[in-house]
């Protein structure tokens, strides 16, 4: 008997953060390993559509001095994080006939890749996105092809990373799969990063979500918000799909990097993609002082100068050259969630930073932290500058167990539910 199911996955589109493209590589191998025809579908509308009025700001700040356009960002950083009750931006699925009519000309996809790959970084991203094997992408234009997917479909399965935070990139109808008709609807390690839904799209999320045979999501925290919102006692917790490929598996994954400079004996890595800039250069001094490594390797992700601890400051890295450089660090210093599951994954000692101060920030993501360590019981490893607990080594042996016997659950969920 053929088992072998037409799954159409749906998460964020791989970019330069490099959790959203590993999270997405690893459920997509996951799943074609199982033996199933995996198919990546994606609409372009990942964050808030541009106004004129954006394209416009983008072309004054090329004219303005440096120094001016880096002042501007850390007065609109302060802006945003006193927003702390701002509705979400509401997205729409795409309906662009035109985009379609002009994807199909002789050479768009030339001219497109040129203007979207304008570094290194997003030349490598490309390479591993839709050149090297590593998915089957399909971009969705128009209503049409919505209808010719979900007739092309035996299931959905929306993949994780924060694609249900309203506050990260907006609310997308996409990743609630408000689009799939009568299909069957699976989310694998779906992750809110909240408390809670904002009253705003509460009822449409609420709406889409009833429609999901099987429900398994990211956080604690989540499980017990939608068995309440929605009324049932199945949601399930399981890991992040990064944690279901092997430590073996990600090396080999990591010796497809192309590193363009040599590397120090010892390194602390850092890689962070909030906005605490003065309170991530404090921290990697600290930790140079009390563990005596002098070097630093800075990966940027945003196209970003901040350079750390008077180390390197690398902007040409893709997903390759991340986990290359992560997996042969000393210590890894960020406040990224995946960045800390790869030090778990590679038995890295490392030190978290908290993205967001403010607990009542609408934007905050720190509950999916607090959620991780408290389960792995690694509070001690959230920086306090007043402390040095974060300096205690990681117990492996005890840690690993757990994430054993988590990762062995969150597969047979997989499985079971996809049959």
């Amino acid at each position: 008997m053929d088992n072998r199911k037409k799954i159409k996955l749906v998460t964020f589109a791989p970019h330069p953060n490099f959790g959203t493209c590993l999270q997405s590589y690893a459920l997509n191998k996951v799943l074609r390993d199982m033996g199933h025809d995996v198919e990546f579908i994606y609409n372009g509308r990942e964050n808030p559509p541009k106004t004129i009025a954006n394209y416009v700001k983008d072309l004054i700040k090329l004219l303005l001095p440096k120094q001016m356009v880096k002042n501007i960002k850390a007065k609109r950083a302060e802006e945003r994080a006193s927003k702390r009750d701002s509705p979400p931006y509401v997205l729409s699925l795409p309906n662009s006939y035109l985009r379609y009519w002009l994807s199909l000309l002789p050479g768009y996809k030339r001219v497109y890749k040129r203007l979207k790959c304008r570094t290194l970084q997003w030349q490598k991203v490309w390479r591993f996105t839709f050149e090297d094997g590593n998915y089957q992408m399909r971009r969705l234009y128009t209503k049409h092809h919505y209808e010719e997917v979900v007739k092309d479909a035996d299931l959905f399965i929306t993949g994780s990373d924060q694609i249900w935070n309203p506050y990260c990139g907006g609310y997308n109808p996409m990743m609630f799969l408000e689009f799939a008709g009568d299909k069957k609807r699976v989310a694998y390690s779906s992750s809110i990063a909240r408390p809670n839904f904002p009253k705003e799209v509460e009822n449409r999320a609420k709406s889409a979500l009833q429609k999901f045979q099987h429900i398994a999501v990211r956080e604690k925290s989540s499980v017990e918000m939608l068995n309440k919102l929605l009324g049932r006692d199945d949601v399930k917790l399981v890991v992040d799909p990064t944690y279901l490929l092997s430590r073996e598996e990600w090396e080999a994954f990591g010796n497809r990097a192309t590193i363009e400079f040599t590397l120090p004996k010892r390194y602390i890595f850092c890689y962070f993609i909030g906005e605490r800039f003065e309170d991530y250069a404090a921290m990697v001094d600290d930790v140079k002082s009390k563990t005596g490594i002098n070097d630093v390797i800075t990966m940027e992700c945003y196209n970003r100068n901040n350079n750390y601890g008077d180390g390197i400051l690398y902007k040409d890295g893709g997903p390759y050259e991340f986990v290359y450089l992560l997996s042969r660090a000393s210590m890894v210093c960020m406040d990224s969630f995946h960045a800390t599951v790869f030090a778990l994954k590679f038995g890295m000692d490392f030190v978290h930073i908290l993205k967001t101060k403010d607990e009542t920030n609408t934007a905050s993501q720190n509950t999916r932290m607090y959620d991780m360590f408290s389960r792995y019981g690694l509070g001690y490893k959230l920086y306090n500058k007043d402390s040095d607990d974060w300096l205690k080594p990681v117990d492996f042996n005890r840690v690993g167990k757990i994430l054993e016997a988590e990762i062995g659950d969150s597969l047979e969920f997989l499985r079971k539910e996809i049959s």
